[in-house]
């Protein structure tokens, strides 16, 4: 199955691994020094107080590396990226890359066909995050998933209407009146009208 490729840095990450990078450091120094003397190989607990914020970014970057290394989905390591994306928005929802993670947890539950959980996720943006980079795409892909993967046309009728309302002048806000004039018709019915208008029989 083929997926999103998913942003290469996350802001801040540089900075947090180099701090992780230095203590690890510290580590392997401090037990160098020890190995040298008979005192009890102890290593300070100021060493491995590492912020949990931190720990679970480098977890996250790990996790997308590895998901860059294929264009096939690998299901394991997409479940971890899952959790690792929830647990973050969960503990930070108020930081700067949550909304980033938010999404991209929607891009997965998408290519894994987990549709009702990837159409939440991009609700979501939408709710708490409005002013986010990506706030109209993730509206317009809320209605695509209602509109194409859960019959709820209705509902995906409100979604796009909303995008058009908030944002007329996008490129988003054109899809989305096209979107609307093709709710409910089969792909039998959009090829017709595709020929037709191409002067096709």
């Amino acid at each position: 199955m083929k997926y999103a490729v998913f942003t290469n840095t996350i802001e801040g990450i540089s900075k947090m691994r180099n701090s992780i990078n230095f203590l690890v450091a510290s580590i392997a120094l401090f037990t160098l020094v020890s190995c040298g003397s008979n005192e009890p190989k102890v290593i300070e607990e100021s060493i491995l107080d590492l912020d949990p914020k931190v720990i679970l970014l480098h977890q996250i970057d790990s996790l997308e590396t590895e998901m860059h290394k294929s264009e096939e989905i690998n299901n394991t390591i997409a479940a971890k990226a899952l959790q690792a994306y929830f647990q973050y928005s969960k503990k930070y929802p108020s930081d700067s890359v949550t909304p980033d993670f938010v999404f991209k947890s929607a891009e997965i539950l998408t290519a894994l066909q987990q549709y009702p959980q990837a159409y939440s996720n991009y609700k979501t943006i939408a709710e708490k995050y409005p002013t986010y980079k990506l706030v109209q795409e993730s509206l317009f892909l809320e209605a695509s998933i209602l509109d194409h993967y859960l019959n709820e046309d209705d509902k995906a009728k409100i979604v796009y209407e909303d995008l058009i309302k908030r944002y007329p002048e996008s490129s988003y806000a054109k899809d989305a009146k096209s979107s609307i004039e093709n709710l409910g018709k089969s792909d039998e019915d959009l090829i017709k009208e595709f020929k037709k208008k191409n002067g096709e029989k």
